[in-house]
């Protein structure tokens, strides 16, 4: 039965998008499991990144820093990418199999006891995990943990962590099922994140700023606001990376350098250096020397990131229509009048037009493809695709689809894989085009 429950957890999340199907939210779970466990964690400083996009970017960047400064940092991200173990990390290394199977062995009869309980329930895939996740760091003795919100914020089980530095890296419209259909509506739901006496950072639209600085006001938090309280000049965008100069009233530093491309990365930049800002504030020793070098150490799979040369194949895992656009733009600024072959499958829960609509100011031409059950299927996708490119074709497998592309790109044309984290990682594993 442990072998079960272990390889029962592996096998959803192997599964592109199956974690999301028993969904749901709450903290009460959570709490059992870690009360279960019996485990002390609540001591440990935390920083908690949520937003629609660039939470990722966000933690990889915090995280280096405080790792270029000698500090034990224990990161939580998800979804993974190639495989679960990426989702809990020390420093650069992911959690070994032998630790997660241990944990999550230990975890079982909590798990069970909590499903015959009816004001508790059965603990869902991604709750069991961020338990793994804070038992892990915790046995390691980490100094500092960096977690991403995984939906939303005020009930995801990651808002048991008490969050002494926030970050709201932006609000979009995404997943207004579950989260409100409002920028505002959807503002509340990640600002439940925000404890009291918090030091938030956040690059949100200014005009959902006085939203945000009420509900600071209301919690005793402290809020920095991108382009108000610091600012990020930009100076280069280029194949290299960013460069960028960063100003707030505590610091002034020049020609900053980022792996990561883009406008948007800039911004998620700038807001790890002010969370590290915060974090100084609390008694971290964070320096400039240690800052610079952690931001131009960072690098995020997935993003804008170059798989080969020749042909040139790039991944994107822009899976709304804001991530969309952002990738629309570098892409534009970097391959001015370039030919483009786009590989794309987008979730079924996604605005499919926005993002379709997006990706056709890239190209004309592209190819659809699907991972039930969590991918929008080929024929829905291909009816919508009509209205925006004029060369289209479609494989339910995307390695045959990949295959396809690589076969039948045109002279000097390039082929960008986007739309969904899943599809990227499924054609990245299957293909083993990381590190390639």
């Amino acid at each position: 039965m442990q072998d079960d429950f272990l390889e029962t957890l592996k096998l959803i999340g192997s599964k592109p998008g199956f974690e999301r199907l028993n969904s749901k939210l709450g903290l009460e779970r959570i709490r059992f499991l870690l009360e279960k466990s019996r485990i002390s964690w609540e001591d440990i400083p935390v920083v908690h990144v949520a937003g629609t996009n660039g939470k990722g970017s966000v933690v990889t960047f915090i995280s280096e820093i405080f790792s270029q400064s000698n500090y034990k940092v224990g990161s939580y991200i998800s979804p993974h990418l190639i495989d679960i173990y990426e989702r809990i990390k020390i420093g650069d290394k992911n959690i070994s199999s032998k630790d997660f199977d241990r944990i999550l062995s230990e975890l079982k009869s909590y798990c069970e006891e909590a499903e015959k309980l009816m004001e508790i329930g059965s603990p869902t895939f991604f709750e069991v995990l961020t338990a793994v996740s804070i038992i892990y760091f915790a046995e390691k003795k980490v100094d500092v943990i960096v977690s991403e919100v995984g939906l939303g914020g005020r009930l995801d089980a990651t808002n048991i962590l008490n969050g002494k530095s926030v970050a709201i890296t932006n609000i979009s419209l995404d997943h207004q099922e579950v989260l409100g259909h409002s920028k505002q509506e959807i503002l509340i739901e990640k600002a439940g994140i925000i404890k009291k006496g918090s030091l938030v950072s956040s690059c949100i639209d200014l005009e959902l700023a006085p939203l945000l600085e009420k509900i600071c006001i209301e919690k005793g938090a402290t809020l920095k606001l991108f382009n108000r309280d610091f600012e990020a000049i930009e100076k280069k965008i280029s194949f290299e990376g960013s460069v960028f100069d960063y100003r707030s009233s505590d610091n002034f530093f020049k020609d900053v350098k980022i792996r990561m491309i883009g406008r948007h990365q800039i911004a998620n930049a700038a807001c790890a250096i002010n969370l590290a800002e915060s974090m100084s504030s609390l008694g971290f020793e964070l320096n400039e020397d240690s800052i610079r070098k952690g931001l131009e150490k960072s690098i995020w799979p997935g993003r804008f990131q170059v798989l080969r040369r020749n042909p040139m194949i790039l991944v994107d895992v822009a899976h709304n229509p804001a991530g969309a656009k952002s990738l629309s733009e570098t892409y534009n600024s970097l391959f001015a009048d370039s030919k483009t072959l786009l590989l794309v499958g987008i979730s079924v829960d996604k605005d499919i037009d926005g993002i379709l609509n997006e990706f056709s100011k890239i190209s004309k031409r592209i190819v659809l493809t699907t991972i039930p059950p969590r991918c929008a299927n080929i024929n829905i996708l291909e009816e919508k695709a009509r209205m925006y490119f004029n060369d289209i074709s479609s494989f339910d497998d995307p390695l045959k689809a990949f295959d396809y592309c690589v076969s039948n790109l045109k002279k000097d044309e390039k082929l960008l894989i986007t739309g969904s984290i899943y599809i990227a990682g499924y054609i990245l594993k299957g293909r083993k085009l990381l590190g390639s």
